[in-house]
């Protein structure tokens, strides 16, 4: 059971997500989010409300292993999480019709996280989509190679990036290097951030 008031928890998670969004937190570079971890502590409407329940050398870490950890999965509608995000990456069966074809539809019912994934269905036989950013690709790999060894639905990663954000022709030969190795094939996608 958290320690933190429910009402003071959502309203944090709220305005770090606000925050996040007003910032532009995939285009921020490592020292960047440091130095906002640090404003947060500050923030009255952060740190300032965080503060009455944990310890100040506390809210960092709870900013950072909270929303900031599920930011990903709540940007996807997916999660606890994902009611306070104010911007949203398509929703898996947008990113299924992206990646497959207008033919192929996701199996909401079939979701399963970290990583991203669920079935994919249309006119050839069931795919198993997993999905997430270059950033988790050893997480995506490996969620692939697991479902090759539990013999399910062949599994294909898809690799998103927001849009604003370039891989090199370089980098995303080398992810489908690296998940060819797995013997798991891999395409890129690039998508645009909506505010909800």
């Amino acid at each position: 059971m958290s320690i933190i008031d429910e009402d003071i928890r959502r309203e944090v998670i709220a305005e770090v997500y606000r925050q996040v969004d007003e910032l532009d937190w995939d285009g921020m570079s490592q020292r960047e989010r440091a130095d906002r971890y640090v404003n947060w502590i500050d923030d009255p409407l952060v740190g300032g409300k965080l503060t009455r329940f944990i310890a100040r050398d506390r809210v960092r870490v709870w900013i950072k292993d909270g929303p900031i950890k599920e930011l990903p999965r709540a940007r996807f509608g997916i999660g606890p999480y994902a009611r306070f995000v104010v911007s949203r990456y398509p929703e898996m069966e947008e990113i299924a019709r992206q990646a497959f074809g207008i033919d192929w539809v996701a199996d909401r019912r079939t979701l399963g996280v970290k990583p991203n994934r669920c079935l994919v269905r249309g006119p050839g036989p069931d795919i198993l989509m997993i999905w997430g950013p270059d950033t988790s690709l050893a997480e995506l790999t490996w969620g692939g190679i697991n479902a090759r060894v539990d013999r399910g639905a062949e599994p294909i990663i898809v690799v998103t990036t927001p849009q604003g954000t370039r891989l090199s022709e370089g980098e995303k030969h080398r992810h489908r290097l690296l998940a060819g190795v797995a013997g798991i094939e891999l395409r890129h996608l690039t998508l645009r951030l909506v505010r909800v």
